[in-house]
């Protein structure tokens, strides 16, 4: 890939980096890939290592020391413009459910 080539600028927000402290302390360094899945929007956060990365792969940057990986297709659908990873609450009746079941999501900035 040549230095040319348009990276998006990444950020978290403040409720994604939250959400990544507290699955850290209590799984270890993490990392995160964005496939090209049903839900385009949320991206795999796994411990360092159990996510199998393609050679096509392209980092798009780190957020609270956690790589972001894209695959190929979804980075060229991303390269150009801001992305902010956020936090989709879980919605749930129950004041006793996991807080662990809130979904990381990325969204697209417009400026």
């Amino acid at each position: 890939m040549s230095d040319a080539t348009p990276f998006p600028a990444l950020a978290g927000s403040i409720d994604a980096v939250m959400l990544i402290l507290r699955l850290s302390a209590r799984y270890g360094p993490l990392m995160f890939r964005h496939g090209n899945s049903a839900d385009g929007t949320q991206p795999l956060c796994r411990p360092v290592g159990s996510i199998a990365l393609d050679a096509s792969d392209v980092k798009l940057g780190e957020i609270a020391g956690c790589e972001y990986w894209a695959d190929a297709t979804v980075f060229e659908q991303l390269k150009s413009g801001s992305l902010l990873l956020d936090v989709r609450v879980a919605n749930s009746a129950s004041p006793d459910a996991p807080a662990l079941s809130d979904r990381f999501v990325l969204r697209r900035i417009d400026h």
